[in-house]
Order: C-alpha cells, then structure tokens, then sequence
C-alpha cells in the first residue's frame, strides 16, 4: 500500500504531466503527420523520406551540453535550472504545432518540413531537460516509479496526438486539429509552473571562456563517465538491453499481415488493447524496482523479455488465432512495459547529477542503436529462415545482455 501511495505524491504527478508534454509531439510529427500527407496526396517515396524528421531524437546528445551548461536569463531565476529550458520548449511546441495548422493549407510543402524539423528538435530539447529534471528532482529510491508515471504520460501524450487525431481528422479540417493538439500543450506548461526546483543565485555578468566551457559541459561528463568500474561493459549492456526486443518487434506487424490479420484487428488488438498492457507492465515495473531492487529487476526484465517472444513463435506455429493474439500481445507488452521501466531507472542511476543531461542524452542514444541500426538486418533473417526460426532466433540475442549484466553484477559485488 505504501508503494502505491508514492504514485501520487506531487513530484511523481508532475512527472505524469511532464510525460504527456514529451510524447505528445512524437507521434504527431510520425503517424499523424504521415496521414496528414497520405490526405494531401503526397507521393508515398516522399513520405517515406518524413521518416528522416525524427532524426534529432537520436542525436540529442549532440547539443544536451548547451542545455546542461547555459541559463537562461530571468527564466532561470524565476523558475530555475531546469524548469526555465522546459517551459521554453513547451512554449516554442504549443507555437510550432499550431504553425502547422496555419500551413496545412498551403501547397508548398517545404513549409511543412521545416516546422516538422522544428518540431523533433525542439521536442528532443524538451526530452534532454525533462529527463535531467526527474533525475536531479526525484529521490534515487523514487526513480522506477517516476519513471513508471512519466511512461504513462507519455503514452497518452502519443494517444492525443496519434489516434484521437488521426479520429478529429475525420471529424475536421486538419488546421482545428493542429489547434486542438497546440491547445493540449498547457498540460505541460501547468505541470512545469507547480513543479518545484531550487532556484538558482542571480545570473553574475562574465566573460565566456570557450575552452572553459568545452571542458566543463562536454570533456567533463564523458570523462566523469568512464571513471566508473567496466564502463565499457555498461555501454554494451546498454546496447543489448532491449535488442531482444527490437530485433523481433521490427518485422511483428508485416507477420500479423502476412497471417491474415486486417488492419482492424491489429489496430484494436495491438496498438489500443496493447497500450493498456503497457501501461500495467509499467505500474508493475516501478513496484518491482522499489521491492526487490534495481538488480534484480534488470535480471527479471530482461528474462521475460526473451520468454515473451516465444508468444511470437507459437503464433508462427498456429497462424491466424484472434484469442491467441490477445494472449501474446498482453504478454509482450506487460513485459515490454516492465522493461521501460526498469531500464529507465538504471540509465537514471548512472548518471551523475552534475552532468544528468548529457550524461542521460548520450545513454538513451546508445540504447536507440538496437532498434535502429542493429535489429535492421531482421528482415534477411526472417527471409532465409522462416518466421519460426526467426522469433526463436529473436529469444537468444537477449543472452549478450544476461552476460553483461552477470558481469557488472560480480564486478559489483567485488567492489
């Protein structure tokens, strides 16, 4: 009872809040976007190319020690550190996504690409200083269930902008529906004013000194960094966590098809039913950490996560089975769910809060690796060996991140 009363402190609720602030872009400027464009009967080759929008989410590192470094002036003494660089971004957001709809119009397309970019990257910014917020603002042994809650509110930042959208735009004209999801910004924007953050000594008038800065804001942290015990394996555990995952979730949805599944069963079953599985596995994963420990929730994270993908397999055996898709997806997505949870307070715990912004920044870009560049071969397996072969396959690339975690775990115990 005591673990469920900590949900709804008010640092964990502005959390919540500051969640929803987070996803509510990216599938906006994703799916929703790329239906805006399908209505505008916008060649599919061109389209494909918005994929490139979301570039910034994986590069963030690259300009996280600006965020982490600079001050923002009257903002930084009214709000403080961070919360000064969040309600700037949430502002420049509500601005940009209601651009969207004053251009949605307009027959040049260029305009929507650029307010798109300028989307991902402000979003990215705001991704950088919320992650930064919650590792500096709450306690070290509150991080699993702020993290369980900014999940929740980000999926449901996805929900406004991705499918209630996707739903007014049948209702509407595209413009309202870019007005209505700007509007949903003072969300945010309400969180970040009732959080609460020390505030800062009154900005002092000095010269920048570059070579200064360089050193403090971006040598430092990657040095602070490798100072811990196996940071190399650190970094390869961090690549492998979810490479399980990744690995079989990229080809899931041309499989479901490939069974005979329609589209409606899928949206029904994978995207709306397996949202609410997601959202238990990570009510469940903030539990997990806070009762037994961050360790052993890395070890029963990553365990499911590979047992999960025999739910692929069994589909692969008995193909189109409606029951048996439900059984599957709840699974894996309660454990997927489980899996965000836990990884997320084990990047928080690495991160030194002098440097929680760059240090954060650069380790969530790591982990994107495995969804990007490492599953992308999935498709050549699937190919040469078959789907059952291929979700069998899919369970033993979890064994490098057991290995990893067997020997930070002795390293551990010897230090």
């Amino acid at each position: 009872m005591e673990v469920l009363k900590s949900y709804f402190r008010k640092p964990i609720l502005v959390l919540l809040f500051l969640g929803f602030s987070a996803g509510l872009p990216l599938a906006l400027i994703l799916s929703t976007l790329k239906a805006f464009l399908v209505d505008r009967n916008v060649d599919l080759a061109v389209i494909g190319f918005f994929a490139l929008i979301s570039l910034p989410y994986s590069i963030k590192f690259l300009w996280a020690p600006l965020i982490d470094s600079i001050k923002i002036p009257y903002l930084t003494n009214l709000l403080g550190r961070r919360r000064s660089w969040i309600i700037l971004t949430q502002i420049l957001l509500l601005f940009l996504i209601a651009l969207l709809g004053v251009f949605s119009n307009s027959d040049d397309l260029s305009y929507i690409i650029f307010i798109a970019l300028a989307i991902a990257f402000t979003s990215a910014s705001q991704d950088i200083v919320i992650d930064a917020y919650r590792i500096e603002y709450i306690k070290p042994e509150n991080q699993a269930i702020a993290a369980s809650m900014y999940i929740y509110g980000y999926r449901v930042g996805m929900l406004i902008s991705g499918a209630l959208a996707l739903f007014l735009s049948d209702q509407m004209s595209w413009n309202l529906v870019y007005y209505f999801v700007a509007l949903t910004m003072f969300i945010g924007i309400f969180a970040t004013l009732i959080g609460d953050e020390e505030k800062v000594k009154k900005i002092k008038d000095k010269s920048f000194n570059f070579i200064s800065w360089f050193k403090n804001s971006v040598i430092d942290p990657f040095a602070d960094f490798i100072t811990r015990p196996k940071w190399y394996i650190i970094l390869l555990f961090i690549l492998s966590f979810k490479l399980t995952d990744a690995f079989a979730g990229n080809l899931f949805l041309p499989f479901l098809l490939e069974i005979d599944f329609t589209k409606t069963q899928i949206a029904g079953i994978v995207k709306t039913f397996g949202l609410f599985a997601t959202l238990l596995g990570a009510l469940i994963g903030g539990i997990l950490v806070k009762k037994i420990g961050l360790i052993k929730a890395l070890w029963t994270a990553i365990t499911l996560q590979m047992l999960s993908n025999f739910g692929f397999y069994y589909l692969s055996l008995i193909g189109n089975d409606v029951t048996s898709l439900y059984g599957v997806i709840f699974i894996e997505n309660l454990s997927g769910g489980i899996g965000d949870v836990v990884f997320v307070a084990y990047l928080s715990s690495l991160c030194n809060i002098r440097f929680s912004a760059t240090q954060y920044a650069l380790l969530v870009s790591i982990a994107s690796i495995a969804r990007s560049f490492l599953s992308s071969p999935a498709g050549i397996f699937a190919a040469k060996f078959g789907w059952s072969n291929f979700f069998l396959l899919s369970i033993i690339f979890g064994i490098p991140a057991l290995l990893f975690l067997f020997i930070l775990r002795k390293n551990q115990k010897g230090n």
